[in-house]
């Protein structure tokens, strides 16, 4: 009662304005705090699992609502999110009742399967089972968020003397940011030919969840040579960002060093024969000779004692001197490269170089030198190095929250305190002067209930003097009941002074 009496008697001496901000105060620190309870009542909710089916989201909540545990759910309800401290013991528990079961049940469907059922659905259910499994194994691929199989069998037939050709249909959903090379897409299509029996790679379609055809039996040369080309472009480019990376990662540490690579790549194949003929170097190949022989007669004799003639040709064919040379270019020579490297070279401690920069672990200069021998740079080659100080990663795991929405929690609480606690220094103020006020007054009360003779003996030189409200105050009391006695004390102090 006793503190109910000083709080009234307080509310009496404040004016209306501070009672009004005072009442709003309190009504502010009260819901403020309410909140604040309702808030860290509140569990920290974690995923327990994404992507669900609607059968499964609803058998899943179920369990945990048997357990007594609060839940939310997000996404359309494909996302389930449950207190931190229950998520491994509840994917313990339903992993035990095999919960979630997935869309994709593989060879699990002969395990419930019932006594007398036909061949026919024997057959469908292997083929359920197969295209599961071959999904189950195309979603291990990096990159690959959900796959499906579609697998068609030719109907078998006893008199056909041709059978259809087994044929299958793949339909990829792929991870943001996420493309398959042409590499990946031949993987896919040779590991499922390979698990069907009768199934040629050039029979399986690969598609996409947006509609676009990755690979198919319609292929042209030309959309394969595209393809060739830009997967070779690819791992050209490959190869050079890791050979100048890890030689920079030794130096600079991990994280510290980014290169890009943008190559030029001549793909003709080009094959040159070339002829060279040498007038010098001639080579008899064929020589023919020819001799011709006359002896006179008689009368020959008679007249010039006897005649004799001979005649030999000797034709030879030449054959000039050849130098055949065949030149074949293999397609895959880099005509032109062009380099762009960001590095943190700044030391990681405190010290601090010429002018009073950071010290620098090395010069910019001597990374293009490392970088220019290590990829064997030539003139035309273009390189570009920059240094910038690199940002941390941020650890953002997917079943967390994310790092800035839980320091913005935990900032967003700080402040709350912060104002809780000036708003209770406020009211603290308000209170302690209102009841200083109070004590004043009740000091006034008294002073005046003790008569005139108490305000004469304040106002005597000498005595002590206290606020100057309080010495107004005094005087206007004594000048009201004693104005003469008022009159003859400042006429002493005047005769005292002079």
């Amino acid at each position: 009662m006793e503190i109910l009496h000083k709080i009234a008697s307080v509310w009496q001496k404040v004016s209306l304005i501070q009672r009004a901000l005072l009442v709003a105060i309190l009504v502010a620190s009260a819901i403020m705090g309410t909140l604040l309870i309702h808030w860290a009542r509140r569990p920290d909710m974690r995923m327990l699992y994404q992507d669900l089916t609607p059968g499964e989201a609803a058998k899943i909540t179920d369990k945990i609502t048997e357990k007594g545990i609060v839940y939310l759910l997000r996404d359309g309800g494909t996302t389930i999110y449950v207190p931190q401290e229950h998520v491994y013991q509840l994917r313990l528990d339903l992993a035990k009742e095999g919960l979630p079961t997935g869309e994709q049940s593989g060879y699990k469907l002969f395990d419930d399967e019932k006594i007398g059922i036909s061949p026919f659905v024997q057959n469908v259910n292997l083929s359920r089972a197969l295209q599961d499994e071959l999904a189950k194994s195309i979603q291990m691929i990096d990159g690959v968020a959900h796959a499906r199989v579609h697998i068609v069998n030719p109907e078998q037939r006893l008199f056909a003397s041709e059978q259809g050709q087994t044929s299958a249909s793949v339909v990829l959903r792929l991870k943001p940011g996420y493309r398959l090379s042409g590499t990946n897409i031949a993987a896919i299509t040779h590991m499922v030919s390979g698990s069907v029996k009768g199934l040629k790679s050039q029979d399986v379609t690969v598609i996409d969840s947006q509609g676009n055809l990755l690979s198919g039996q319609d292929d042209s040369k030309l959309a394969t040579g595209a393809g060739t080309v830009h997967d070779y472009k690819e791992r050209v480019e490959q190869g050079l960002v890791k050979k100048a990376e890890d030689m920079l990662t030794m130096v600079l540490g991990p994280g510290r060093a980014t290169v890009r690579v943008s190559a030029v790549v001549d793909m003709n194949s080009i094959s040159t024969v070339t002829e060279t003929y040498d007038p010098s170097a001639k080579v008899a190949t064929k020589e023919e000779i020819t001799n011709n022989s006359e002896t006179g007669g008689a009368a020959g004799q008679q007249a010039g004692g006897g005649s004799m003639k001979k005649d030999e040709t000797i034709l030879t064919e030449y054959q000039v001197g050849k130098t055949i040379k065949q030149h074949v270019v293999v397609p895959g020579e880099i005509r032109s490269l062009s380099v762009a490297v960001l590095v943190d070279l700044y030391a990681s401690g405190t010290e601090e170089g010429p002018g009073g920069q950071p010290a620098l672990i090395m010069e910019i200069a001597e990374v293009e030198q490392i970088v220019r021998t290590a990829l064997g740079l030539k003139d035309n080659d273009s390189l570009k190095v920059a240094n910038a100080r690199f940002r941390p990663p941020s650890e953002s795991p997917m079943e967390e929250e994310p790092v800035a929405w839980s320091h913005y929690l935990a900032l967003a609480r700080q402040l709350s305190l912060g104002i809780m606690a000036v708003c209770a220094l406020l009211v603290f103020r308000i209170f302690s002067r209102a009841r200083s006020k109070a004590v004043a007054a009740a000091v006034e009360a008294q002073q005046l209930a003790e008569g005139g003779s108490v305000s004469a003996g304040l106002l005597t030189p000498g005595a002590p003097v206290g606020e100057p409200i309080m010495l107004r105050r005094q005087i206007t009391h004594a000048l009201r009941n004693n104005p003469e006695q008022v009159r003859e004390m400042f006429l002493n102090w005047i005769e005292e002074k002079e």
